[in-house]
């Protein structure tokens, strides 16, 4: 689902921010996790000024959630790992030495450059692009994480 559109100015997208962050917030009888974090990705796009969104970044989305919350899911109990979504890519990181076989059977694949596993959406080509920082990747594509402590994940 599309919650925002281009022409929209930031003062109305901020209006309906706050109404659909008080519908679909996870938190809510009512709410839902996955179309949360679509609209707030949306909402970050907008105000970023690279809103242009079509269907196939909905699909990849929509994956990339499923991927996220799957990895939150087989990482529960894996005390200190922290789950990130960067764009479409989840990553894992923190105490992952002892969970490593899990992981790979998981799919995720480890970057020696980024110290971290990563797991990219089915049908993503995966660039060689050295030298690009972990931060610089996340202020261009937006993420949110959450990490282990037991069974929580505390964002």
């Amino acid at each position: 689902m599309i919650y925002f559109s281009k022409e929209m100015t930031k003062e109305e997208a901020k209006k309906i921010f706050r109404k659909w962050c008080i519908e679909l917030h996870p938190d809510k009888a009512s709410g839902n996790a996955v179309e949360f974090i679509k609209m707030q990705s949306q909402y970050e796009s907008l105000l970023r000024g690279t809103f242009a969104y079509t269907t196939k970044d909905a699909k990849e989305e929509s994956n990339a959630l499923k991927d996220f919350i799957n990895a939150n899911e087989f990482v529960k109990g894996m005390d200190g790992v922290t789950v990130e979504l960067t764009g479409t890519w989840v990553w894992l990181s923190g105490n992952t030495f002892s969970f490593k076989d899990i992981i790979k059977e998981n799919g995720f694949k480890w970057s020696k450059s980024k110290k971290k596993w990563y797991k990219a959406p089915e049908g993503t080509v995966q660039k060689k692009k050295r030298g690009t920082n972990f931060k610089t990747i996340q202020k261009k594509y937006g993420y949110q994480s959450a990490t282990m402590v037991g069974n929580v994940a505390i964002a």
